[in-house]
């Protein structure tokens, strides 16, 4: 099966499932998601990673990790939309153009297809942010990762870079889509809109930019300085060093002096900024390990703390924030310590900072798993549904705290 059919089939379902649905019937939406990774498992492998730096074919295919992330993806985003007390039915016209969009931009390898398939999925989520609550938080975030797609667009017609991987066009390339990458990663200094929109809008209005995209851009990302960038790789790797870092230790201190509506949001950015600083910016080989780690706890424990504190799950939600502590044996512990050991492998400065990003997110967690929300009690069978998925999904968090490597192998293939 064609990656264009699956992202075809995302949008359709998606446009079906907003325009058919009732409030009654509005998590039926959860489908579009669960579908969607469905038939991803039913794709044909490709050899090759696809790397948007300029190839024969736009759509090369998906690749063994590539096909994992997006199923996971698809996968999280359906428990999501289904552990939330209440849905909107036009939430899933967005999570159908979303999750279209990031299967383009995982199967391309033209960078203008994958920077527009990016464009497409900000635009669609900054559109529902400033219909849902506009405001200069929905408008920053409009401005800020509109940017950064559009360096990734205008960076496009540099690439390829066959034969000109010296001089100043490489440099000029890397810090285009170093820019591109931060923004929609919300690295700091381009980072501080996602902290604005985790303020102002629910929960499941945010979780297809923190489930459905970010995972496919931090991929991608990956991949960038594998590609032939010449005398760039060390312009694009630099900046991501050093913007992630500062983004990690920022977000893990204001996720424990923050609000606490905001604590999961400002921890989840301080992680990928790790995972950003390591993957890009260190040469070990755990770095990609330890941030596949953490991407897949995230996308276990994420359909639990996307959901408001006063709507139930006490005690899951403290069993999740104890596996995003760092305290092993959790699956945190394990990713955050193979993302120390790539950084440690550099110098003296990466690893203080990393430490100190670590040691916040602790205490945020700890401080997180001892909050008394007032919590409304369960009704019936029906509402202790949601609390035995939980369950279940706290359960796959352990077995990932206790064979890390192992499952994290069987998801990505790497």
């Amino acid at each position: 099966m064609n990656p264009a059919f699956v992202a075809g089939a995302w949008l359709v379902l998606g446009l079906v499932a907003s325009t058919t649905l009732r409030r009654r019937t509005a998590r039926l939406a959860a489908v579009v998601p669960l579908v969607g990774a469905g038939l991803t498992l039913l794709t044909a492998r490709s050899p090759t990673a696809a790397v948007p730096l300029g190839g024969l074919n736009w759509i090369t295919g998906l690749d063994r990790a590539g096909q994992g992330v997006l199923v996971a993806t698809g996968l999280s985003m359906a428990l999501v939309m289904l552990l939330q007390p209440s849905v909107d039915v036009s939430v899933g016209r967005t999570v159908g153009v979303v999750g279209a969009a990031a299967t383009i931009a995982m199967a391309s390898s033209d960078p203008l297809l994958t920077a527009l398939a990016l464009t497409t999925a900000i635009a669609t989520l900054v559109l529902r942010w400033i219909g849902q609550s506009p405001g200069r938080a929905t408008l920053a975030a409009g401005r800020v990762a509109g940017t950064g797609t559009m360096a990734l667009v205008a960076a496009s017609p540099l690439l390829p870079l066959s034969g000109f991987t010296t001089g100043d066009r490489p440099i000029v390339v890397a810090a285009l889509l170093a820019t591109g990458v931060a923004a929609l990663l919300a690295v700091y200094p381009l980072g501080g809109w996602a902290a604005g929109i985790i303020g102002s809008l629910k929960p499941l209005d945010v979780a297809p930019w923190i489930v459905l995209l970010v995972p496919v851009v931090l991929i991608i990302a990956e991949r960038i300085p594998g590609g032939v960038l010449g005398d760039g790789s060390p312009v694009f790797e630099h900046v991501l060093l050093v913007v992630g870092l500062g983004s990690a230790v920022w977000g893990g201190i204001w996720a424990a002096r923050g609000p606490a509506a905001m604590r999961y949001g400002r921890l989840f950015m301080a992680d990928i900024a790790l995972c950003v600083a390591a993957v890009e910016g260190a040469s070990a080989s755990p770095a990609m390990t330890g941030a596949l780690i953490i991407l897949v706890t995230h996308l276990t424990i994420a359909p639990i703390l996307l959901r408001s504190e006063g709507a139930g799950l006490l005690w899951p939600r403290r069993v999740a924030w104890a596996l995003l502590s760092g305290v092993p044996p959790s699956p945190a512990f394990w990713g955050r310590l193979l993302l120390l050991e790539a950084l440690a492998a550099g110098n003296v400065g990466s690893t203080i900072a990393a430490v100190i990003a670590m040691v916040s997110i602790f205490i945020a967690t700890v401080m997180a798993c001892s909050s008394r929300a007032l919590v409304l009690p369960a009704g019936g069978w029906r509402g202790r549904l949601p609390e035995l998925a939980a369950w279940l999904l706290l359960a796959v968090g352990i077995a990932i705290g206790l064979a890390p490597q192992s499952l994290t192998r069987f998801v990505f293939g790497s």
